[in-house]
């Protein structure tokens, strides 16, 4: 099992994605989502598993220190900085039992500042990269969604769906595109990589 959200959880799910790109339902479907994970009182008791806390960090880690910084000056840049998580330099020697130490002092109110941004693109209707990005990265994206962490890992657990997700309210979505187009029409052409990558979450357990 790989915890969400973590740089294993983005390796293992590019790998499960390779394995399940011989999909018919969704070829010819092409877009790109940016994906914002919201802090939330289920991510606040998270944050006093050391496992959750190396995988946040590694998340982290995969953003370059120039690309990092721009997350500088806003509420989530100042809680990791005060995690020791620093913006402008190299994480790989962080001591992880000092971020988790930090971390459990934290309250659940400081947590729901927390944004993480994680951008996915899909070709053929197959997810061909995913990756953390800093604010203001990937605005362009067709599709933007953004949901608390407690959803956003249920979806990741393939126990449920970006549409039906949306549908009740867990997600909120914002769709860029050239001309009107109906909600109920964007939903649908979303349905087949929808199942597509909510059978690829499903092939890696999170925890």
């Amino acid at each position: 099992m790989v915890v969400f959200p973590s740089k294993e959880w983005v390796e293992a799910v590019l790998e499960a994605a390779k394995q399940n790109e011989n999909k018919e339902a969704a070829k010819g479907w092409h877009g790109d989502f940016l994906c914002t994970v919201e802090g939330d009182e289920e991510l606040s008791r998270e944050l006093n598993r050391k496992e959750v806390v190396a995988g946040l960090t590694s998340l982290m880690g995969i953003l370059p220190p120039k690309t990092r910084e721009k997350y500088k000056n806003t509420p989530t840049g100042r809680i990791l900085e005060s995690l020791g998580i620093p913006l402008d330099a190299s994480i790989k020697e962080l001591n992880i039992d000092e971020v988790l130490n930090k971390a459990s002092k934290l309250s659940t109110n400081e947590m729901r500042d927390i944004r993480m941004h994680i951008w996915a693109d899909f070709r053929d209707g197959v997810l061909r990269d995913l990756m953390p990005v800093a604010p203001g990265e990937h605005e362009d994206a067709i599709f933007k969604l953004s949901g608390n962490y407690s959803t956003w890992k249920m979806i990741a657990s393939g126990k449920q769906d970006v549409i039906k997700s949306r549908i009740t309210g867990k997600l909120k979505l914002e769709v860029a595109l050239k001309r009107e187009v109906a909600l109920s029409y964007v939903m649908l052409r979303m349905k087949p990589v929808v199942t597509s990558v909510t059978e690829v979450f499903t092939e890696v357990p999170v925890c």
